[in-house]
């Protein structure tokens, strides 16, 4: 397996330039940012496999820059001093697929990114066709990875929500555990709030249910949830 393409955002010289080397003596490529402004210029020059990015930068917080790549492709791992579970949970909603908290072990973060960067090629080459999901009055659009209503048009999603609704279209009348979904939106069994995943679903069932019908993702109690719809499935155009 190639090594992983790295794109490493934090503004720390100290702890970049200690990263940095240790990645790339594992063989990595890792292109270096040190702001917001300076991490949006590399990724409008390469699409790298994943994206590890601090949150708090000197322009700007490391959030904003995952709202804007999560539906790029890479994976992204956030790195940051600030490990509450609402910051994690709020980077992993937006689109992040792993958090770190510093100070960081380099042999360990260095497995998370071959791991995330083989979780995201696998994604990538299970989509090389792609094809639309139509459910109710909606299509998911598996490669450009986005929802839209037949009358409504675009519907926004986070990354987390986009992952969650395409793991239930894909699977409609399958009961899913609640351990199971954290551990197939976020890549990786992950322990945070005990209702984080609660929450996630509620969120989600916002963006797809309609006024007097029934919801489409069902709670089995003391279980996990359900999608209760009949999909169609198109190949793209």
């Amino acid at each position: 397996m190639p090594q992983p393409n790295v794109l490493l955002v934090e503004d720390d010289r100290l702890v970049r330039n200690l990263v940095a080397e240790y990645l790339r003596s594992e063989g990595m490529s890792v292109a270096e940012a040190s702001s917001l402004a300076s991490a949006k210029e590399a990724l409008n020059l390469q699409r790298p496999d994943v994206a590890v990015v601090d949150l708090m930068l000197g322009d700007g917080s490391g959030l904003d820059l995952i709202r804007e790549i999560g539906d790029m492709g890479p994976g992204i791992i956030v790195l940051s001093a600030r490990g509450s579970p609402v910051d994690r949970i709020l980077g992993l909603e937006l689109g992040a697929h792993d958090y770190l908290n510093k100070p960081v072990e380099p042999r360990e973060l260095a497995l998370r990114i071959r791991r995330l960067a083989g979780l995201v090629g696998a994604a990538k080459a299970g989509r090389t066709d792609g094809e639309i999901l139509v459910f109710r009055d909606f299509e998911l659009d598996t490669v450009l990875r986005r929802l839209a209503h037949k009358e409504r048009g675009p519907v926004e999603l986070t990354g987390t929500q986009y992952r969650l609704l395409e793991l239930f279209v894909r699977n409609p009348n399958r009961v899913f555990e609640r351990d199971t979904l954290m551990e197939q939106v976020f890549d990786r069994q992950w322990v945070g709030l005990s209702r984080s995943i609660d929450v996630l679903v509620s969120k989600t069932r916002t963006k797809i249910d309609a006024p007097g019908e029934p919801t489409l993702i069902k709670s089995i109690r003391g279980v996990g949830y359900v999608f209760a719809a009949d999909v169609r499935r198109r190949r793209r155009e």
